[in-house]
């Protein structure tokens, strides 16, 4: 369905970013919870259905430094898009600080005017923030997978092939 919605955003509409990125994120989420149930004779351990995605990550798989920062900013840009905040960011450009970070990765549909622009939920109706996030995923992916080398082998075919088949 991700695929789906990316290329959809690529070819008719930007907006499909607003279902993409919530969806890979529980996508990532669940992922995370097979991998650790596929060949495991024990329970999977109760904290991955309850920890959030950013602590799973950090603690169990090790992610830091820019993914970790990447994969924190993309939950608060998921958090932006299913609780939308309807107060003004206080920023000229409406982009709140605390994600200034991935504007200023140049990933946003902007005016280009530092002192206006959009709002901040169609800054978000990106493409650019699609295929950013896309990357981000594909990087929390192979985290996991390569967490394991008892479980490599197995899933090693699914990021190199089926990631570029899907989001190519």
């Amino acid at each position: 369905m991700a695929s789906r919605l990316f290329r959809l955003s690529s070819q008719e509409s930007p907006r499909f970013v607003y279902a993409g990125i919530p969806l890979l994120l529980a996508a990532t989420h669940s992922f995370a919870i097979e991998f650790e149930a596929l060949l495991n004779l024990e329970p999977v351990a109760a904290e991955l259905s309850k920890d959030s995605l950013v602590k799973i990550m950090q603690v169990r798989y090790g992610v830091s430094g820019v993914l970790l920062r990447d994969l924190e900013d993309l939950v608060e840009i998921r958090n932006e898009i299913i609780h939308p905040m309807p107060l003004p960011s206080g920023t000229s450009d409406d982009w709140p600080d605390y994600l200034r970070r991935v504007k200023e990765k140049g990933l946003l549909t902007t005016t280009g005017n530092p002192d206006s622009d959009y709002y901040m939920l169609a800054q978000v109706a990106s493409h650019n923030l699609f295929a950013w996030a896309v990357e981000v995923t594909k990087a929390l992916y192979e985290a996991v997978v390569y967490s394991n080398p008892e479980k490599i082998s197995l899933f090693r075919p699914f990021l190199n092939e089926n990631f570029k088949t899907l989001f190519g």
